[in-house]
């Protein structure tokens, strides 16, 4: 009997490694065509700096935006609302906000909690290259998405942020993104939804995307791309503190 017993243990033992390793190809498998479907790795690699025109509409109110990035470096927005620029950057660890809606005319630094939403934003690459970014990958079944399959796949940060791709089983676009941000001691969650997909110098983003947070219940912001420039120069200056 307990040469029995240990042999059933030994196999369950075995199973489980099997279906573990299968799960890990699973995972593996759809990103591969999900990079290729963003353009190929080639492509990706060589993505280091974006420039981003777009128009945002949130409460009937549209607003022009403009983002600069530097991969794993620099964020910046500048957003005009009612005749006034609001600008955020991160650099690096460091990160301030210029709001004149609210009489903040001059640069303020931004608390550590703020920071860390605004610098997940500086890869530009997303799930390229992810076991060397130290993210960590679980794929958790698939779903039905507005009439769509998809596949829905964990990411893990080391940051502490949490994000869900649901990955369309047809195209491998990502059309929707869910992150879970702690900020403060709260977990902020984001939802996005993404759609017409359009490629700039071979690479495909999403030019239309619908924004909701648990950090303002209700509200809904529509972003439409308008502009999009692969690997313009950036003076980094542009990030840093004034």
């Amino acid at each position: 009997m307990s040469s029995i017993s240990y042999l059933g243990k030994l196999t369950l033992f075995l199973l489980s490694l099997s279906v573990a390793s299968v799960r890990a190809q699973s995972v593996d498998e759809i990103i591969t065509k999900h990079i290729a479907a963003m353009g190929g790795a080639e492509k990706l690699a060589l993505l280091n700096r974006l420039k981003m025109s777009a128009t945002v509409e949130m409460m009937n109110t549209k607003m022009p935006v403009s983002t600069t990035i530097v991969q794993n470096k620099g964020f910046r927005t500048e957003t005009m609302v009612q005749g006034k620029m609001i600008i955020q950057a991160v650099y690096g660890d460091k990160g301030w906000m210029i709001n004149p809606l609210t009489g903040q005319d001059k640069a303020t630094a931004l608390p550590e909690g703020a920071i860390k939403p605004l610098a997940s934003q500086t890869d530009l690459t997303g799930l390229y290259n992810y076991k060397e970014k130290g993210y960590t990958l679980t794929l958790d079944g698939e779903e039905d998405l507005l009439g769509a399959k998809v596949f829905k796949i964990t990411t893990s940060m080391k940051n502490g942020v949490k994000q869900v791709s649901y990955i369309s089983k047809d195209t491998f676009y990502i059309l929707k993104v869910e992150a879970t941000v702690p900020v403060n001691g709260e977990q902020i969650k984001t939802e996005n939804i993404q759609s017409d997909f359009k490629q700039v110098d071979g690479i495909t983003f999403p030019f239309s995307s619908e924004v909701s947070t648990s950090a303002i219940p209700g509200m809904k912001m529509v972003n439409k791309i308008t502009r999009i420039e692969i690997n313009p120069k950036i003076d980094e200056r542009i990030f840093v503190m004034p």
